[in-house]
């Protein structure tokens, strides 16, 4: 694997957007309480081909504990810069709540710390980890599924790539919301309806600097899945986008690209939403794709036996 260097302007405006996160990143309070209940996930520590991750581990209610619960692992967004997990601990005690799964949640290496494909990478063996010793745990690891928002998107549809590429389980479920998909696409291709768009040109151009420096990689189908030439073979995939995103276009059309290999894709657009309407108002699109999500797992979840379990 080789890096290139990155040039100290975008080292410095990447601390500077992990410095500024804490103060624009924290969901509202009401979309906060969208989780009915709080309390501190379980942190682990789960070994990597590029050294330990921290991961933190949602539980179901205790009611669920009758049977091993199936796990959902997730990724956060934050353009390959922020590491922040945290930011979706609603999201994840959510799904942990109302799909009775265990939700472990990775904090994966970010830039300008790390470049491609490195997060890429433990993100396929913090699965493969989860898949191989959550048994231990109690998990029915037989029902694993993944997802992300945002960049964690990527990394979710990631894990699918190298499940197929290295012919181990596929995930039973995917979940993409407003992923990037495509980092061949130059930073001003990626417009919006709206004003001042949540995802501005200038954010890519970080992004691309400072986790993406080589421009030689851009186009391997690990860094931009959508010119994977072959998605057959992913699980159910739910794709959700905001019309206002201007990053909407590239997951639209990558979710026609999985139907067109015939995936069963659910493609749910929400007209007036920019990027990150799970963290932001109206709680009312908040919770509505948070439903969505735990639909999704349900139904993924409900047509996988659960004695089948994965060692």
């Amino acid at each position: 694997m080789s890096t290139v260097s990155v040039k100290p302007g975008a080292r410095l405006g990447a601390r500077l957007l992990q410095t500024a996160f804490p103060l624009f990143g924290t969901p509202p309070k009401d979309i906060q309480a969208l989780a009915s209940r709080e309390g501190e996930p379980t942190g682990i520590e789960v070994p990597t081909r590029h050294g330990p991750v921290r991961c933190l581990v949602y539980r179901p209610p205790n009611d669920y504990r009758l049977t091993a619960p199936p796990v959902y692992v997730h990724f956060h967004g934050g353009a390959f810069i922020v590491r922040a997990p945290e930011q979706d601990a609603h999201v994840c005690r959510y799904i942990a709540d109302a799909a009775g799964a265990v939700v472990v949640s990775v904090d994966y290496d970010t830039a300008p710390h790390v470049q491609y494909p490195v997060a890429e990478h433990q993100a396929y063996d913090v699965a493969e980890w989860v898949r191989h010793h959550g048994h231990d745990h109690g998990w029915d690891t037989g029902r694993l599924a993944v997802g992300g928002l945002s960049a964690g998107s990527k990394l979710a549809v990631n894990v699918c790539q190298q499940a197929r590429d290295t012919r181990t389980r596929m995930p039973v479920a995917l979940v993409s919301g407003y992923g990037a998909t495509d980092m061949t696409l130059p930073p001003e291709h990626r417009t919006s309806p709206a004003e001042h768009p949540a995802v501005a040109p200038w954010l890519i151009r970080l992004m691309y600097n400072t986790y993406f420096p080589n421009v030689a990689t851009r186009d391997e189908p690990l860094a931009s899945p959508a010119v994977d030439n072959d998605l057959a073979g992913f699980p159910p995939t739910l794709v959700m986008t905001g019309a206002l995103d201007a990053m909407a276009p590239e997951s639209d059309r990558f979710a026609g690209r999985l139907a067109a290999d015939g995936v069963a894709v659910t493609h749910e657009t929400f007209p007036a939403s920019d990027h990150g309407f799970t963290h932001d108002k109206p709680a009312q699109v908040a919770e509505r794709s948070l439903e969505l999500i735990v639909d999704h797992l349900n139904a993924a979840y409900a047509i996988t036996p659960a004695s089948e379990n994965a060692g």
